[in-house]
């Protein structure tokens, strides 16, 4: 049975994508912060997927020993890792939590590092099984900055948009650098918990709006579990839900008729290879102090 890992998948796109790929035959592994939040999603897979096996890990990709915790216990119990989705971040951090407990910048390590530094030391594993990574980028990627370091330091209004764009140079280069089969994907504005942050008024205005022209978590998962399971390929690939038109690559990227799982085409500037190997020297450097 090929072994799945799905990262943040107690809940929206990461839930939907972690049940469609248990349905599809898949060992899954629940890689989640909150064992007694994901065990009734576990509880419904195997309620409804005959033969479905599935396991809880506990992971925070803003914690580095949780990080190495979660590596350590998986090679411990699995022989193969076929797919590593790596969907777990956040869309927002309050003011005392823009530092994590390791002194880096929460979007950088909770949405990038910590995904990076796992797939580092499952990275044997992944070759040995011929396994893929599926990495959860965003349309903010197209606002992201290619001054890495800058951006780094502390959070500001290019944090979340720079970490999306570094999952997406991350997946490019880990193909480039060592034959990984991976993917960058982009699931659409989806009304999922994301948007938990807003309060008040602006919550009940956004969840009267916001249904009438989001995708659902079902269809904002489509472009993860195609990156998962479709056959293999090659290169710096982008996924999208959207039909991009050639005239307006940006805002048909970020909004439209729903078109499952399409190849899409990303910020041209994400295509230089050196933003690539720039990324991942700078991601080296950071995870060197937890090695």
């Amino acid at each position: 049975m090929k072994v799945a890992v799905v990262t943040g998948s107690s809940s929206g796109i990461g839930k939907e994508a972690a049940c469609d790929l248990a349905a599809q035959g898949f060992h899954v592994v629940f890689a989640c912060r909150n064992q007694s939040k994901t065990e009734p999603i576990m509880r419904h897979v195997i309620a409804n997927v005959p033969h479905a096996k599935v396991t809880f890990l506990q992971l925070d990709t803003g914690k580095m020993t949780s990080v190495k915790t979660f590596a350590a216990a998986y090679l411990d119990q699995f022989d193969r890792l076929d797919v590593l989705v790596h969907n777990a971040g956040s869309g927002y951090f309050v003011k005392s939590e823009r530092t994590t407990e390791d002194g880096l910048e929460a979007f950088f390590q909770t949405n990038y590092l910590g995904p990076f530094f796992l797939t580092k030391l499952l990275l044997d594993l992944l070759k040995k099984s011929g396994g893929r990574v599926v990495c959860v980028s965003s349309i903010e990627h197209w606002e992201g900055s290619y001054d890495f370091e800058k951006v780094t330091q502390r959070t500001g209004p290019l944090s979340y948009a720079t970490s999306k764009l570094m999952q997406m140079l991350f997946a490019f280069e880990l193909s480039r650098r060592h034959g990984i089969c991976a993917a960058a994907v982009n699931p659409g504005a989806v009304m999922s918990g994301i948007w938990w942050y807003l309060r008040g008024w602006k919550a009940t205005l956004w969840n009267f709006i916001a249904p009438m022209f989001l995708l659902n978590t079902q269809q904002g998962s489509a472009t993860i579990v195609h990156a998962a399971t479709a056959p293999e390929f090659t290169g710096p690939a982008y996924f999208t839900p959207y039909k991009q038109k050639s005239w307006c690559p940006y805002y048909t990227d970020l909004l439209g008729m729903f078109n499952g799982a399409t190849a899409g085409r990303p910020d041209p500037r994400a295509y230089n290879e050196e933003h690539w190997q720039k990324l991942w020297d700078f991601s080296e450097q950071q995870i060197q102090p937890f090695l």
